[in-house]
């Protein structure tokens, strides 16, 4: 079947099904799915001076199967699948790191969950295997500044253990050993890092987040990575190799405006990385480390009319930050998200959103300038 025709029928079942959030098979075996189709379009003004635009379908199809073995134990598998009408691979394999620097390519497809659940009780969750993992600043548009696995359509993972505690005060913490192969990581890690080290080949990561409502607060994180010796801080695999730490802390606070149900929230997400590479490493100086601040803040407006909200995002992501999905490093970006939340189960959203280098790059014309925009929908089943 071509690549139009399975998107037009994956749309016609989307608009046509009864979702529901699991679908028992019988008292152990449940499955589910998702899907996920959209217009893409970029109008790039690139460094070398040329203009370039782009127009896509894209889809990302995705069904899991789920297994409860005991009260205490359940695991799980699911096959995750990329696609679009501009360029396909058409490769389907247990990738074991991401072949792009945004995870999988368009037309590649691979099994981005399987794992071993154990819940001893309700506070208490260890998890082993290939998992999805996420820290999100609250609002329309979600984003982060250092972990969230499979945003909007791409497919990435994290390949390790995490164990989750929910704590009686509304603070609960996470901690995720990642494990990276010398090929690379499973998810958005930026150069120059690195995983050739046998040191690097296990990252750690410790959140501890709240998202009981105090007073307007309605988030409250701090997040620690650690990746150990996979910062190549000089560019070159002769150079100097550090560690390299990411700080994150989010919090987002939440009013009413008037009567009618809509509410405003102001939220930020701030991080800061102490080793960075340099300047000439990053090409975008000849001294010097490159700055190691990253930052978002969005306002947003939800339920401005039932299920309907707009967010307005700022982002400022120095080039030393390496660590985020939805940020470029050395890119500011602002944009504009529209969400309709059809019911629980299907959504449309559309964006625009324009990023730009911030420090020009050594040796070329112009600074690189996105203009992109989408509008999508989402069903689960």
């Amino acid at each position: 079947m071509k690549l139009k025709a399975l998107l037009f029928s994956c749309g016609c079942l989307a608009v046509t099904a009864t979702s529901q959030a699991a679908n028992p098979i019988n008292d152990t075996l449940s499955w589910s799915a998702d899907l996920r189709v959209g217009y893409f379009s970029l109008d790039r003004d690139d460094r070398d001076g040329s203009n370039d635009v782009t127009d896509e379908f894209r889809a990302r199809i995705r069904l899991g199967l789920e297994s409860k073995l005991s009260d205490s134990w359940r695991a799980k598998a699911r096959f995750a699948g990329r696609y679009s009408t501009y360029e396909n691979d058409n490769h389907f394999q247990f990738f074991t790191s991401a072949p792009s620097t945004d995870g999988l390519r368009r037309g590649d497809s691979t099994i981005d969950e399987l794992y071993l659940a154990y819940s001893p009780d309700d506070r208490w969750q260890v998890t082993l295997g290939r998992m999805q993992t996420k820290f999100e600043l609250a609002g329309v548009a979600k984003k982060s500044l250092d972990r969230n696995d499979s945003p909007n359509v791409d497919i990435t993972w994290t390949d390790g253990l995490r164990v989750t505690r929910k704590g009686d005060n509304g603070w609960n913490s996470h901690l995720i050993l990642q494990r990276n192969l010398s090929a690379g990581p499973t998810n958005v890690m930026r150069s120059p890092l690195n995983f050739s080290e046998d040191d690097s080949r296990v990252m750690a990561v410790f959140s501890l987040e709240s998202t009981k409502p105090v007073g307007p607060l309605v988030q409250r994180a701090i997040d620690i990575n650690y990746l150990p010796d996979a910062l190549r801080s000089d560019g070159t695999a002769a150079g100097r190799i550090e560690d390299y730490w990411g700080l994150v802390g989010r919090l987002a606070a939440q009013w009413p405006m008037g009567d009618s149900g809509t509410r405003f929230m102001l939220a930020g997400e701030g991080g800061y990385a102490p080793n960075t590479p340099t300047e000439v490493a990053m090409n975008t100086g000849t001294s010097g480390d490159s700055g190691g601040l990253a930052a978002q803040v969005s306002f947003n407006f939800i339920d401005i009319v039932p299920n309907h909200s707009f967010g307005l995002v700022y982002g400022h992501v120095e080039a030393g930050w390496l660590l985020s999905p939805d940020f470029r490093n050395n890119n500011s970006l602002v944009e504009g998200r529209y969400q309709w939340r059809i019911d629980g189960d299907r959504s449309i959203e559309a964006r625009l959103r324009k990023r730009k280098d911030l420090d020009s790059i050594i040796g070329v014309q112009r600074d690189r300038t996105d203009r992109d925009l989408y509008v999508r929908y989402t069903q689960k089943f």
